[in-house]
């Protein structure tokens, strides 16, 4: 796990008392411009103070769940390191680090301003404690407040802050795609997934700050750069920018989001092809290309049902111990697996069901794969801690490695195997992967006569 902290210290910034606003806003501030560039989606956690008082954010924590795709000769915290040095610079002109060093940072209510912006929250929707928590602070120039119960930040900055952050997140240029209760979207690499609700409150909002329609709501594809509101979602949550204000709606709108909308895609996608593929045929090479045809097996398993994850062990044809793939599975608790009587109950997965750690390898040979390609399965799962084994076996596994399969099954190793009849079904469910994979096998639609 690798993360960032946000901590101030009292000498420096709490001429006017806590510093709830500044641990919000800045690491607020600081997840934005990671999301934006593709270096992080964070997830933000709240340390209490000694006093135990909830409201007050004594301390944050950046928890750098979903990583960019970052090279090889890198690791993920050089990156996210240099990344965040970039995103304090970049957050210079918005905050004048400067400045903040003396120790005379106080609250400064001009003319009532917190008061009519305690207001103008209190009536814009259901949550009314956005006075427990309000004010100007001198230095940063912004005015905060914020609602406990909603789980809402508000801070208004001046125009030429706004500008300056704006130009921070420059590089964030999203895609979206829309479904009931949902948008997902795609950004640097990155995967989040805003629920409507959450949009709904964020943009009712910054309207209930902002005279007018200057900054207009145009959709979750505006980017920084558009005189538009933007919406930057993190893995806990979704940040607004308007003109001047920035409103932060806590929500999970992360990786498990997007996921769940991509499983629904993929379910919708499976039952329209197998009605409108239902008369595709498959035409494979004489001879496999390995390394693609790993790809293929890949690219399917992560849509398989019940397969939590999976993962390449090492490059084809490189030495692996006699993997090609680790997966986490969950398979019903019957299937070969217990013995009458036993019961398992495992966090996370559905009863009767348990979550295996299973060894994936690929074969595919002519005429069809025997059980002598195929040696010391037991202790290859033994050698990997793992407690389930699963075959591809292209074109078909011959009787004897079948045989031999379903003998380790009665001896409490969970196995099972795709042979290219079940590699083809799986690709009429999921026929997109066509354009893909077609220096590999060729799909078309059987003639009707």
């Amino acid at each position: 796990m690798i993360f960032g902290y946000v901590r101030t210290s009292s000498y420096q910034l709490d001429g006017c008392g806590g510093r709830t606003d500044v641990h919000d806003v800045f690491s607020l501030l600081w997840a934005c411009v990671m999301r934006a560039c593709g270096a992080a989606s964070p997830t933000l956690i709240n340390e209490a103070g000694f006093a135990g008082i909830e409201e007050e954010i004594y301390a944050r924590w950046l928890v750098f769940e979903q990583i960019g795709d970052f090279n090889d000769n890198s690791t993920a915290k050089q990156r996210l390191l240099a990344h965040a040095s970039h995103a304090y610079h970049a957050l210079d002109d918005v905050l004048g680090w400067a400045d903040i060093k003396y120790p005379n940072a106080k609250w400064k209510d001009r003319a009532g301003e917190a008061d009519e912006l305690v207001e103008r929250l209190n009536a814009a929707g259901e949550f009314k404690d956005f006075g427990d928590m309000a004010g100007r602070r001198e230095c940063p120039d912004w005015l905060y407040a914020k609602s406990h119960r909603g789980r809402i930040s508000v801070a208004v900055f001046p125009v030429e802050s706004m500008f300056a952050l704006r130009r921070a997140l420059l590089a964030y240029e999203p895609t979206s795609i829309e479904s009931r209760s949902r948008v997902s979207i795609l950004a640097g690499g990155l995967k989040n997934a805003i629920p409507k609700k959450i949009l709904s409150t964020g943009l009712k909002y910054i309207r209930s700050l902002e005279e007018g329609d200057q900054v207009p709501w145009r959709g979750v594809n505006s980017s920084p750069c558009d005189m538009a509101i933007v919406a930057i979602p993190l893995e806990s949550h979704c940040v607004f920018l308007g003109g001047q204000t920035l409103v932060a709606v806590e929500g999970d709108c992360g990786l498990r989001q997007f996921e769940a909308e991509q499983t629904k895609f993929l379910e919708r996608r499976a039952k329209e092809n197998a009605v409108f593929a239902a008369d595709y045929t498959f035409q494979w090479p004489r001879k496999i290309d390995g390394t693609k045809f790993e790809e293929l097996i890949y690219a399917l398993l992560e849509r398989e049902s019940g397969v939590m994850w999976v993962r390449q062990a090492s490059p084809t044809n490189e030495r692996d111990g006699g993997r090609d793939f680790m997966a986490r599975w969950v398979v019903p608790v019957g299937d070969g697996l217990l013995k009458e009587g036993s019961s398992t109950v495992e966090v996370g997965v559905p009863t009767p069901a348990r979550a295996l750690n299973v060894v994936v390898q690929v074969k595919a040979l002519n005429p069809s794969v025997g059980k002598s390609k195929v040696q010391d399965i037991r202790d290859t799962v033994e050698r990997h801690e793992a407690n389930g084994y699963f075959l591809i076996a292209f074109p078909q596994p011959a009787s004897s490695l079948v045989e031999h399969l379903s003998a380790l099954a009665k001896r409490g190793i969970w196995t099972n195997w795709w042979d290219r009849a079940q590699i083809e079904a799986r690709l009429r469910k999921h026929i997109d992967l066509a354009a893909r994979f077609a220096d590999l096998v060729k799909i078309e639609a059987r003639q009707i006569k």
